[in-house]
């Protein structure tokens, strides 16, 4: 007897141990949930548009629901990002939810915090048979959580093109610039004109917006000195110069005139030089 009980006991012991290891299904004519197909992902700040999806676990719906979400996070609606609205929609008999789009938005400027988090949630669904978030007990998937990169670099136009070795694409020489201000002031041979080595110009760099590090790079009809030959010289820009401090670039037009005082009009055109001046 004290040997049947034994047995019997150890036969219990395995079928509970055997319960336990077996995983958690569902009866999905029971339980129907909605969750978002991942949890987590990342996107630059350059003005592109990032898609979620939410999936439905359940039996065929033949009405279709919609899934009301909420955002949260460090990132502000209108500065940082952008949504039509905040509600998607399952079709009758879908699994998969029309894309809800948020787009970012490049507001051009250093942040102060490097990395934005949006955190976008569940708050209702339209169903009331619906559960939010895959399982009874552990809800997976009822949140995504969004990393926007601020992509702008930190340097300033002084750390950039406060430098004695600058690139100009036209002449495929190296010339110097100093910053005051929004004012660069470029000196070599900016012009490929190996008669003219020493040229200066003075380039103002406005941003697009206070802080940003893209802009306009304008300058006024600018005296721009005397070749070796003794001919004046001035430069006109030509069209509109633009400047990127993360990639240290000031591109612009530069419209050559020479002095001619024996002619009516004094003012000479000669050429256009349109040039790249890199930051090496």
């Amino acid at each position: 007897m004290k040997i049947l009980k034994t047995i019997l006991y150890t036969a219990i012991i395995f079928v509970c141990l055997s319960c336990e290891e077996e995983p958690q299904l569902y009866n999905f004519e029971e339980f129907k949930f909605v969750s978002f197909i991942d949890q987590s992902g990342e996107i630059l700040e350059n003005g592109d548009t990032y898609i979620i999806a939410l999936r439905y676990d359940g039996s065929v719906l033949t009405e279709g629901f919609s899934v009301n979400l909420e955002i949260a996070g460090n990132a502000q609606e209108g500065t940082d990002y952008s949504v039509v609205n905040k509600v998607v929609n399952f079709e009758a008999g879908e699994i998969k939810s029309e894309p809800f789009e948020i787009t970012i938005i490049d507001n051009l400027v250093v942040n102060d915090i490097a990395d934005k988090m949006l955190e976008i949630s569940i708050a209702s669904v339209s169903n009331p048979n619906i559960d939010i978030g895959v399982g009874k007990i552990l809800q997976s998937n009822k949140a995504f959580a969004l990393k926007i990169i601020d992509n702008e670099c930190t340097e300033s136009v002084a750390d950039v093109f406060n430098s004695s070795n600058i690139h100009a694409s036209y002449g495929d020489s190296a010339v110097s610039a100093s910053v005051s201000g929004d004012l660069v002031t470029l000196n070599g041979n900016l012009v490929g004109y190996g008669s003219f080595p020493d040229a200066e110009l003075g380039i103002t760099l406005t941003p697009v917006v206070p802080g940003a590090t893209i802009g306009t790079a304008t300058f006024e009809n600018y005296a721009a000195g005397t070749d070796t030959a003794g001919y004046e010289y001035q430069f006109r820009q030509n069209g509109e110069g633009t400047f990127d401090v993360c990639t240290g670039q000031i591109m612009v037009g530069i419209d050559v005139y020479y002095l001619n005082l024996g002619t009516t009009s004094p003012w000479i055109y000669w050429y256009t030089a349109n040039t790249t001046f890199a930051a090496q």
